[in-house]
């Protein structure tokens, strides 16, 4: 599978890490309340909850619970934007120091050239062999549900679950 929807590459990771990434979401500084609660509308609707309901909740039951769910497409890319932005901060750096592309702590702010198949092949091995390979995969994966076509070389080089 080279091409990965948000909510495919959440409900791949194990749970342990699902809830590692919903807790980043709750803990990344980039989100006002409003936000996070703008990309839950959808997930507590559906559930018949109101946002008042996840705010009397500990945040280790929050994250339990929504860990326990399928979330829906934005809110699972937002939560999988913050795992990586506030817990994988250096894998994103990495990878995009290696293809020469401008972030700012990973973020990429500006247009830029996808990079060629054969330097997206090489910084994805070197990011193997610096990192957790969970997290690469996971990273790699994420980069094509957010931007396929900008990403499509990385699609290429993506490891199927068990293999």
């Amino acid at each position: 599978m080279g091409r990965w929807t948000a909510r495919q590459v959440l409900a791949a990771m194990p749970r342990e890490r699902r809830v590692e990434a919903i807790r980043a979401f709750w803990d990344d500084p980039r989100l006002r309340r409003a936000d996070r609660i703008a990309a839950l509308e959808p997930w507590l609707r559906a559930r018949g909850m109101r946002a008042a309901f996840l705010d009397r909740l500990p945040r280790a039951r929050r994250a339990e619970l929504m860990a326990d769910t399928a979330l829906p497409e934005d809110t699972a890319h937002q939560v999988l934007m913050s795992w990586h932005l506030v817990r994988r901060r250096p894998l994103l750096e990495r990878f995009l120091d290696l293809l020469g592309i401008e972030h700012d702590e990973g973020v990429i702010e500006h247009a830029f050239e996808p990079p060629a198949a054969e330097d997206v092949s090489r910084a994805i091995d070197t990011l193997r062999q610096e990192f957790d390979a969970e997290d690469v995969e996971t990273y790699l994966r994420t980069l094509t549900a957010s931007d396929p076509v900008s990403w499509a070389a990385v699609a290429e080089r993506i490891e199927d679950p068990g293999t």
